[in-house]
């Protein structure tokens, strides 16, 4: 897939929306909460980045907003050289930090940092269009007023929709840092009756969600109303458990075609794949995304590392191709 820059808006000294199209003229399809992973070459080297959609599917552009890492060297390069009028090469719109079917009446919880804000503000803005019953609070935490990402759009979202929509900032400057103490107290606040039967919408750094997550089970919240998005991925080494997983054959089928494949000794699906010029979707390469997720409808699959997966999709036979190796000799796995 192709994206074409129509135009870049700063949003913060240090933070930009890019609002793309498809090349082709074609829609891109995505839900909103997802992320599309860019394939850039930079000084010959193929890299590849996830950067999470802040649009809404209902808006005519696909938006990314992006946040310039002091370190980061794909993101000072689009910050420094990206402009309107560049195609870039990107896989199609991937992730799990989606709303479920049917939201109607709910209460939803979100708790977002600094550019954790990009994929909630999609799911604001397709709930705010598309369920009036749905009620919204959003706990967004930032190091200063300065820092805070779509400052007015929340801003003119909340008095628009006062009835719906409630934004609570916590400015680390002012001295409004979120802890355990505080979590606890905002959901009781919001949600005195409810907080049990609300869900919950985790994105930031991974030592924030896990305090917030970890407070809610505390709190007595069902692991399976809490919902996280890991928009910082960490690459790791695929195999950690010290197994040898021997060379297997296994069968592909992508794009409604079959392949097959010989998986070498501890090489990944993913790796395999690729090795054979079979290039199926992925992107954080770290079990982390679920990009590369795919359902097995055959044999036995085994993944050292899972972030993303629940234990429903483990049970109904989806799989991560990045960290998951062939475990028998008769793995079939169908991408459709």
């Amino acid at each position: 897939m192709q994206l074409k820059v129509e135009h870049i808006k700063r949003e913060t000294p240090d933070t930009s929306t890019f609002y793309l199209s498809e090349a082709s003229g074609n829609k891109v399809n995505y839900k909103a909460g997802q992320f599309i992973t860019l394939i850039i070459n930079h000084h010959g080297e193929e890299i590849r980045r996830s950067y999470s959609i802040s649009s809404s599917p209902d808006e005519g552009l696909l938006s990314v907003t992006v946040k310039r890492i002091p370190n980061g060297e794909i993101t000072r390069y689009l910050h420094t050289y990206a402009k309107p009028g560049d195609v870039w090469n990107a896989v199609e719109p991937a992730g799990r930090f989606t709303l479920p079917d049917d939201v109607q009446g709910k209460t939803l919880i979100y708790f977002a940092a600094g550019s954790g804000i990009s994929p909630v503000y999609g799911h604001i803005k397709y709930l705010l269009n598309h369920e009036p019953s749905c009620r919204i609070v959003l706990i967004y935490s930032n190091l200063s007023e300065g820092s805070v990402i779509f400052k007015d759009e929340l801003a003119a979202l909340s008095a628009s929709y006062a009835n719906q929509l409630t934004v609570i900032h916590l400015i680390s400057d002012e001295g409004k840092r979120l802890n355990n103490l505080v979590v606890e107290k905002l959901v009781k606040q919001h949600l005195p009756d409810t907080f049990a039967q609300a869900d919950y919408y985790l994105c930031g750094p991974f030592a924030y969600m896990r305090m917030v997550r970890l407070t809610l089970l505390f709190m007595g919240i069902d692991a399976g109303q809490v919902h996280k998005e890991n928009f910082v991925l960490e690459t790791v080494p695929a195999s950690t458990t010290g197994v040898t997983f021997p060379p297997q054959k296994l069968r592909i089928n992508f794009k409604n075609q079959w392949h097959d494949l010989q998986q070498g000794e501890n090489q990944t699906i993913l790796q395999a794949a690729l090795q054979n010029d079979l290039h199926i979707p992925y992107s954080c390469g770290a079990g982390v995304c679920a990009a590369c997720a795919v359902k097995c409808t055959r044999g036995k699959v085994t993944v050292v590392k899972n972030e993303v997966l629940t234990d429903t999709e483990l049970s109904q036979g989806w799989v991560l191709t990045c960290t998951g190796y062939a475990a028998s000799y008769d793995v079939e796995l169908n991408f459709g």
